[in-house]
């Protein structure tokens, strides 16, 4: 029956490995075609914004240069170079600082007149030479035809000695109704092209620029076999990616006279092997469900073998809190009772003087009650471990608590002449079983005593912050080590060393103490060093 059982484990495991395989794969197909779909859409939508903020661009150029054109066909008298410069000046306010944008007027035998930066006269030092000494015949044609329309004309962009990529933007200068030469404003190409680069996904994509004429160009450089008059690269050129044309996208832009194509593409066209994917993808299933398996039996093991060490660790400790209580009883409980007994012989021997009577009175009085004391936080230990303490926490008074037991104790503070200060406010109260929070203060007070030097007082203190509130028990006793903290605040059943005056403790009174904090939500913690006293500081709630 068990090896059929086994069996049948293992067939359902593996219908579930050939049915998760199945689904993977039409999963992963589903997800291939929704990849290459998003990618397909967000490409479309890149080089969609990429013609438009290109765009722009040249659009902001052209009504930059619209303005100067309005400005010297209606001027009373011809601008000269400097009011022209001032004019530009004040019309590119939103360009760089440095100068990249030089305005040339020459004239109608193509010869500089004036050339300007913003910021700079003639920084090409070509006022007074023509065009001609840069441009071949077919050129100087272009330009004589565009003086012939009253238009503004975009040129190829070109390599310029300053040395960045210039667009030349033309329009010919009338005065009078006739053409008295024209304006050459090149600008640099990179303040064109920039705002494609600032797209928030384009480091994933290439774009690739170029004029009718074929010749590709960009931030830095055109690449058309002309001179370039620096040794810088644009690290986005396209060609550095090595990417087939056809991944490219393009658009022409037909804008003042010159037609741009723009092209966009994926960097990175790389695409996941669909069957190692689902090879992949099958073996994670098969594992996730021989790990699932695994997993449930582990939990399962470890569970019970959790249970049983608790189960050993509760029996470890109720046999070991068994043996301390015997040995409480046998030998903490026995002896006091012997003291008794043998005081009371004492005192039926007619022999004794009345001091001696008084004195032997006062032991009697003092040994009844720590050991009245110690039977009650047996009693209460005991109740407390058998789940029979009646838990019934109400608003009490600190202070009033704090006096009682100071009443209680009195007799064994007065011996080591120890004063017992209340510095309790009225106000404070504590949220607690009343019968638990009396032996709390009790048991740790009748500490302070046990471990205080005679007539140094034992103080008590409280205050309340919040929900909270915290009692402190000071003293300036003989003070504990970190090792014998740890071992305090352990909840550990164990005797506790001499006291000052030779005081024996059984330590259960610190245990019970801390049960009780812990039973009513509290915290105990504690300041000590050697030599120096310690302070026992209680925290509770302050309300319900």
């Amino acid at each position: 029956m068990r090896k059929i059982f086994g069996d049948s484990k293992i067939y359902f495991l593996l219908l579930i490995a050939v049915i998760g395989g199945g689904i993977t794969y039409y999963f992963n197909r589903q997800l291939q075609a929704y990849e290459e779909s998003r990618r397909k859409v967000n490409l479309e939508n890149t080089h969609q914004v990429a013609v438009e903020r290109f765009r722009e661009s040249i659009n902001r150029f052209a009504y930059l240069m619209s303005g100067m054109r309005s400005y010297l066909h209606h001027a009373d008298t011809f601008p000269s170079q400097v009011m022209l410069q001032r004019f530009l000046r004040f019309q590119t306010n939103q360009l760089n600082k440095e100068d990249s944008l030089i305005v040339s007027f020459l004239n109608t035998d193509h010869e500089f007149i004036y050339s300007f930066t913003k910021n700079e006269i003639d920084p090409g030092n070509l006022v007074g030479t023509s065009v001609r000494k840069f441009r071949d015949n077919s050129q100087i044609d272009l330009l004589v035809s565009m003086l012939q329309k009253d238009k503004m004309k975009l040129f190829p962009p070109i390599n310029l000695v300053e040395g960045w990529v210039g667009i030349p933007l033309n329009f010919p200068v009338m005065r009078e109704g006739q053409v008295v030469g024209y304006i050459a404003a090149l600008i640099n190409f990179r303040n064109i092209i920039d705002p494609i680069y600032q797209l928030e996904q384009s480091n994933q994509f290439a774009f690739q620029f170029s004029v009718q004429n074929g010749d590709y160009f960009d931030r830095e450089r055109v690449h058309d076999q002309s001179k370039v008059y620096h040794n810088r690269f644009d690290e986005r050129f396209f060609k550095n990616y090595n990417i087939p044309d056809e991944n490219f996208i393009t658009s022409d832009v037909a804008i003042h006279g010159l037609s741009f194509t723009i092209g966009t593409a994926y960097i990175s066209d790389t695409k996941p092997n669909p069957y190692l994917r689902w090879a992949f993808l099958t073996a994670y299933i098969l594992i996730f469900i021989f790990a699932g398996y695994a997993i449930y039996r582990y939990q399962r093991y470890r569970q019970l073998n959790e249970k049983l060490i608790s189960t050993n660790r509760e029996l470890n400790d109720l046999n070991a809190t068994k043996n301390r209580l015997m040995s409480i009883v046998g030998h903490d409980i026995k002896g006091p009772i012997s003291s008794i007994i043998s005081l009371m012989n004492l005192l039926e021997d007619s022999a004794i003087s009345l001091n001696d009577a008084q004195e032997i009175l006062k032991q009697l009085n003092s040994t009844s009650k720590n050991t009245i004391n110690l039977l009650e936080n047996l009693l209460q230990w005991g109740m407390l471990n058998s789940n029979q303490t009646l838990f019934k926490p109400v608003l009490i008074p600190a202070y009033k608590v704090v006096n009682d037991n100071f009443t209680l104790l009195s007799s064994a503070a007065d011996q080591k002449e120890i004063e017992l200060i209340n510095d309790v406010p009225p106000s404070v109260n504590v949220f607690a079983d009343i019968n638990m929070f009396s032996t709390i203060i009790r048991n740790l007070v009748s500490n302070a005593i046990k471990y205080s030097e005679r007539k140094h007082p034992v103080r008590v203190t409280g205050s309340s912050e919040g929900s909270l509130t915290t009692i402190q028990i000071i003293d300036q006793g003989i003070g504990m080590t970190e090792t014998e903290i740890n071992s305090v605040l352990s909840i550990e059943l164990e005797a506790s060393k001499q006291g000052t005056a030779g005081e024996k403790g059984t330590g259960l009174g610190l245990t019970l103490s801390m049960a009780f904090i812990e039973k009513n939500g509290g915290q105990l913690n504690i300041e000590s060093e050697p030599n120096k006293g310690s302070v026992f500081i209680v925290t509770l709630l302050s309300s319900e």
